[in-house]
């Protein structure tokens, strides 16, 4: 059995790594209030909808950051997760 060593590849009780539900409440934040956390290409990608687009791993999901919010928020991706927009 192979431990993960990093923060990033943590598993969260929601089943996400830690980095997955950074990106979602990254997702969140912008699309609610249209504040970014950080700058997108942090991620190594040009946007969080597109980083959060990368693990999703669904075609029909919408490529905007608010419409792929409420996609997801539809789909149930923010159901266990446990967050607050400050």
């Amino acid at each position: 059995m192979q431990t993960n060593k990093t923060i990033a590849g943590t598993m969260m009780p929601s089943g996400f790594t830690f980095q997955q539900v950074m990106l979602l409440n990254a997702l969140r934040r912008q699309a609610k209030t249209g504040m970014l956390m950080t700058n997108p290409r942090v991620t190594g990608y040009t946007s969080f909808a597109k980083a959060v687009l990368a693990f999703i791993d669904d075609k029909k999901a919408p490529k905007t950051c608010k419409n792929l919010y409420n996609y997801l928020v539809a789909k149930g991706y923010y159901d266990n997760l446990d967050m607050e927009l400050a």
